[in-house]
């Protein structure tokens, strides 16, 4: 994936997110698909499918237009681009196979635009498949500057493909028996800085710019290695939840892998790809690199950062020669405090802050950084404005947009209540401004092949465009003068050229104030008009400058050793506030400031190398877009279980490119049994509502030489009701009907059900990463099946069941009280008295009719053991009150072993639950208490385990003290 810096998901929400950061390339491939490897995992990855609820938006409708090479997949309104995507995509991956020395098949590549932000991803299964968001940078964000997003985009994911897709020796020779397995792909088990480093080095390599020439990704490097937080090979992963997050595997991994091209020369990268392409037994990375460097990467990594260090020593010395910018801090949180402005009677400041445990949050200090408070939460952005009386704060927002898409939107909250107004609805805008008089905002306004200045009035009325751009063109961060009659803003044009404009708000024209390809952008004005402070890397590291208007004459404000970013200047002209960067991320700090005194800024010398020409747009004839011969089988993975039996089993399965369809089948024999099993899933994920079919015939030995054969069908259909990026709530309808017969003992039995449930569930739980369990919010579910003969089924009831949850952060930033009440009940068939279990862990569905467990019951077997009679009723009731506290966040690894231990946690709980039939006593219920200790970690860099070890003691009767040990949280 080609994530951006700024977009770390540093809010992990429970409801499915846009996946943009803390995870990279190969979503589906690490996330979807590898599970198929284990035909035990093959329905739980069918029921993690409908999650997803709709591919894309209903109302796409999508074509294909195909190359010798590539097809792509778009819908209306991106022809064009589409067009250019194919010639592009068939260039760049040709010239990538010639480097690496791999052909691979036919690229499918998805073309989208249902999201206001830039991203992609790759994997090589079940076939290469690259998505592209359409919608490009517009410049202030971390990818830098660039010539051209597809070129950029997809020179990084196709180098993914070509790298992710070789195996040799005897796996290639697997791939000819087995077809596309998963464990048949060994560069994906590479750690992340070597997946994602490459990609990016590459990116740097093939175009103009990319993140390797970016000074802002150098300026993450220098910064750790002068303030003592240079990462090792262990934690520069996919994995790292403290700053840099997610993007120290691009960023340090890049940095490594080019040292090592530099010293090694142009064909190490394409080496190590080939040797380790045919290593059988994976993760034995070291290895690798000793074969082909004389070397482990260990003792390269310490070698590289030594030089580093040293070079960045000297680069420091070179820069505190000129003399730093005294300032002062405002803030000390790290990670992002950003966007900082003056209120228009300079006695605030508002700016958002972006920390590691709680949501981004709009704040508002006094000018000297008393006073910080918390006005609002905001899902995304840095960009906000004053409106002139100082009582209102315009500010921008990605949200959910008719449930399917991720649109960026205007709100106004008021400073002294927090109170929030929507201003836009599905506008795609972004980084407004409202201009003195109070009555207009500019901002920019997204759109799927370039971006324009938009003008709204402030109730959200009258929106209009104020530009007519070029196809390509990318706008940002507009300001309106302190008169209101001119606009200043930066805009990027085809070949990466990134300037500051003045625009007149009247008509739109344009006029240059810079004309280089440096990154200029984050204009602020002067309080007489005259001058346009902004932020540049022509130095080679971001600092502010001034430009003149009268005469274009650039001059220089600050000289500072990380970065300054977001500047604002006072009402009054004597202070300018902005974001200064260091190695645990961005702070607000605000200096002296006096516009005559400036020193004339140094020519720009342009280091990068011209942009490469675009081919020709692909001229073929285009198609309706057709799914199923996408769908084929493209592998078998063979597998065995142990348990009751040893079974051997093969599975399979396949989406097509858009993931409207994915089904997998699993087919197993078991050793006691001698039977043929079956299980299957089917998802159609094209509308609305998700549709997921399963099957399953699986027999179990039943002792004395029976046989427990359970033949199931169920249809279960997802409806998202209303999602928002904070919280989610859906209906879902099911229907099973199943068939459990025992043969092959003295008294045969065959049990048929048949049932639908319905059931209603809500939540806006959210974690965050440095939290150990879910932190805040809350859920509820709500569910009824109904059992009926005319149904299928030889019992005629109805079961209900409610869980409500909820988290309440306590005493610090990462610890919560974790609180459940769940409870359920049967109506109908009286003689049915052992529909619901308590004791142990939650172990059923409601579709289990007999003695179906929801609870949490620690400290005591589990459905009561030996004494089920006392712990199964017709209704239950379960009470859980845990406390969860951190440990620590040792956020480490050893060197290449795949293992990131990320958190530690402690818990102490206390339980109550209770089965009957009949009136309840409270008498009966049964209590336990206890503590635990867990951890989550990374397992193989890719598959994110919490594991815990317990002691609980049961406190009624049946109880007894109990060690446990499992994977996940209690709840």
């Amino acid at each position: 994936m080609i994530a951006a810096l700024d977009g770390a998901t540093l809010a992990r929400h429970s409801q499915p997110l846009p996946r943009k950061d803390n995870c990279y390339v190969s979503y589906w491939f690490r996330n979807k698909l590898v599970p198929l490897v284990g035909g035990g995992l093959l329905l739980a990855l069918s029921s993690a499918l409908p999650a997803r609820a709709a591919s894309f938006p209903p109302e796409l409708q999508f074509r294909s237009l195909s190359t010798p090479r590539v097809t792509v997949h778009y819908h209306q309104g991106l022809e064009a681009l589409a067009r250019e995507a194919a010639a592009l995509a068939t260039e760049i991956l040709e010239a990538h196979e010639r480097r690496y020395g791999r052909r691979v098949g036919r690229v499918q590549i998805v073309l989208v635009d249902v999201e206001d932000d830039p991203n992609g991803f790759a994997t090589p299964l079940p076939y290469p498949l690259v998505h592209i968001r359409a919608v490009a940078p517009r410049g202030n964000d971390d990818f830098g500057n660039y010539e051209d997003w597809l070129r950029y985009v997809l020179t990084h994911e196709l180098a993914h493909i070509v790298h992710l897709d070789e195996a040799r020796g005897l796996l290639a020779a697997g791939r000819k028996v087995f077809g596309r397995a998963p464990f048949l792909f060994p560069n994906a088990s590479t750690p992340t800085w070597m997946v994602e480093g490459l990609a990016t080095e590459e990116e740097t390599g093939a175009t103009s710019f990319g993140r390797g020439r970016n000074p802002d990704a150098r300026m993450v490097l220098r910064m750790a290695a002068l303030e003592g937080g240079f990462l090792r090979e262990d934690q520069a992963v996919g994995a790292l939840d403290r700053w840099p997050a997610g993007q120290a595997s691009y960023l340090f991994g890049e940095a490594f892998l080019d040292d090592l091209s530099e010293r090694l020369g142009p064909q190490t990268l394409p080496e190590l790809a080939r040797v380790h392409a045919g290593r059988v037994i994976p993760y034995l990375d070291d290895l690798t690199a000793r074969k082909v460097t004389g070397k482990s990467f260990h003792a390269l990594w310490r070698e590289w950062t030594a030089r580093t260090r040293a070079e960045f020593e000297q680069e420091a010395a070179r820069i505190e020669a000129r003399g730093l910018t005294p300032s002062r801090a405002l803030t000390d949180r790290g990670i992002r405090q950003a966007g900082a402005r003056f209120s228009p009677d300079g006695a605030h400041i508002a700016y958002t802050s972006r920390t590691l445990t709680r949501l981004r949050a709009l704040r508002v200090m006094t000018r000297d950084g008393r006073g910080d408070r918390k006005v609002t939460d905001r899902n995304g952005g840095t960009s906000l404005s004053w409106t002139p009386d100082g009582r209102t704060l315009v500010y921008d927002e990605s949200e959910r947009h008719r449930i399917f898409s991720v649109r960026s939107d205007l709100r106004a909250v008021e400073v002294a209540t927090g109170r929030v107004r929507r201003l836009t609805r599905g506008a795609r805008a972004k980084e407004p401004d409202v201009s003195p008089d109070g009555r207009t905002i500019v901002f920019v306004l997204q759109k799927a092949d370039r971006s324009e200045l938009g003008l709204v009035d402030l109730d959200g009325s009258r929106l209009r465009e104020l530009t007519r751009s070029e196809a390509g063109t990318q706008w940002s961060g507009p300001r309106f003068g302190p008169r209101g009659d001119a606009v200043a803003a930066s805009r990027w044009t085809s070949g990466g050229w990134l300037d500051i404009v003045r625009v007149d708000p009247r008509d739109g024209a344009v006029i240059e104030l810079t004309h280089d390809r440096a990154k200029d952008v984050e204009p602020a004005w002067t309080p007489d008009g005259g001058q346009v402070v902004f932020r540049s890397d022509r130095d080679g590291v971001s600092n502010l400058y001034a430009v003149r208007l009268a005469d274009r004459v650039l001059r220089r404000v600050t000289n500072v050793l990380g970065g300054a970013f977001t500047p604002d200047v006072a009402p009054d002209g004597a202070q300018v506030v902005f974001a200064d960067y260091g190695a645990r991320g961005y702070d607000l700090r605000v200096m002296a400031f006096d516009a005559s005194s400036l020193a004339e800024a140094d020519p720009f010398v342009d280091p990068y190398p011209p942009p490469r020409p675009a081919p020709p747009p692909a001229t073929v004839a285009d198609r309706p877009y057709r799914p199923f011969p996408t769908m084929r089988p493209r592998f078998w993975s063979p597998y065995f279980t142990l348990g009751d039996e040893t079974r051997l089993g093969i599975v399979t399965g396949g989406l097509d490119p858009l993931v409207r369809h994915a089904w997998g089948a699993d087919l197993q024999g078991g050793s006691q049994t001698r039977r043929l099993g079956f299980r299957g899933f089917y998802q159609y994920d094209r509308f609305r509502p998700t549709f997921l079919l399963t099957l399953q015939d699986d027999s179990d030995p039943a002792g004395d030489a029976g046989v427990d054969r359970t033949r199931e069908v169920t249809l279960r259909a997802s409806l998202p009701v209303r999602r928002s990026l904070r919280s989610s709530q859906a209906v879902s309808l099911a229907w099973r009907r199943s068939r459990e017969t025992v043969s092959g003992i003295a008294d045969p039995t065959r049990l048929d059900l048949g049932g639908l449930e319905a059931a209603w569930s809500l939540s806006t739980v959210k974690a965050y990463p440095y939290s150990i369990s879910p932190i805040d919010g809350y859920g509820l579910r709500l569910a009824a099946l109904k059992e009926a003969p005319g149904l299928g089924s030889e019992v005629s009831l109805v079961k209900a069941t409610a869980d409500a949850r909820a988290y309440v952060r306590l005493f610090g930033e990462s610890d919560t009280l974790a609180l459940r009440l769940g409870g359920g009940t049967t109506f109908g068939r009286p003689s049915f008295r052992r529909s619901y279990a308590i004791g142990g862990f939650p172990d059923g569905s409601l579709f289990d009719v007999i003695q179906t467990n929801h609870s949490v019951l620690r400290g005591y077997p589990q459905n009561g053991g030996a004494l089920r009679d006392r712990f199964t009723g017709r209704r239950f009731v379960n009470a859980n009150v845990e406390y969860r506290f951190p440990l620590g966040y040792p956020q480490r690894g050893w060197r290449s072993v795949p293992v990131f231990v990320r958190h530690l946690h402690g818990a102490v709980f206390a339980d109550a639950g209770h089965a009957w039939t009949g009136e309840l006593h409270w008498g009966d219920v049964k209590t336990s208490a206890g503590l635990a200790v867990g951890t989550d970690v990374v397992i193989g860099h890719v598959l994110p385990l919490t594991g815990v070890i317990g002691l609980a003691r049961g406190l009624a009767d049946g109880g007894e003290t109990t060690v446990y040990v499992r994977l996940g949280l209690a709840y």
